[in-house]
């Protein structure tokens, strides 16, 4: 299935910060502490639903990964019109979505640290910060996606104003008079 042709540019960004969303949703979920004093059979219940919850993530994150290829392949292949990636770019490139990629940010990394701090002085982690990557996944896609709608740089001369010419010495290889060691 090739989703380029099956979706908009504007709907294949949207499934991927969809699907980067959810993950992040998803994650977020679990790294809520389940409390001790549940039962054993609540706490092995809750253990198979996060479990279950993390796969539903990275089916999220593959899904992302997967529309934002087809996004760049649709772009490459120049399979929709200048008019309707403009208005995506224009979209993309609003202050919020800056203001949301930086509060997805702030709250991974205070996640992630308040997790550290909390297993270095109580020595208790929850263990979940290793999953920081599916807090990112939003800000991996949004990125992903502005970069694939600005313009690529063309190739011009080198920064070298002249042909540059290899080294050449004459000195190489030769020893000069050895003088024994005293």
């Amino acid at each position: 299935m090739v989703l380029e042709q099956r979706f908009s540019a504007a709907q294949l960004a949207s499934l991927a910060l969809g699907c980067g969303l959810l993950a992040f949703g998803i994650i977020t979920f679990d790294a809520i502490p389940v409390p001790e004093s549940l039962s054993h059979a609540a706490t092995k219940a809750v253990l198979w639903f996060g479990g279950l919850t993390l796969l539903f993530g990275i089916v999220a994150v593959v899904i992302m990964y997967k529309s934002l290829t087809a996004f760049q392949r649709g772009i490459d292949d120049g399979r929709w019109d200048q008019a309707s990636l403009d208005k995506l770019k224009k979209r993309l490139n609003l202050p919020i979505a800056t203001a949301f990629i930086w509060l997805l940010v702030a709250i991974a990394v205070g996640y992630v640290t308040i997790d550290l701090i909390t297993h270095w002085f109580r020595n208790h982690s929850s263990n979940i910060s290793g999953l920081a990557y599916f807090w990112m996944s939003p800000v991996f896609a949004i990125g992903r996606l502005r970069g694939s709608l600005n313009p690529k740089l063309p190739r011009g001369r080198s920064l070298w104003r002249d042909e540059v010419k290899p080294i050449h010495s004459d000195q190489w290889g030769h020893c000069g008079p050895s003088t024994p060691a005293a």
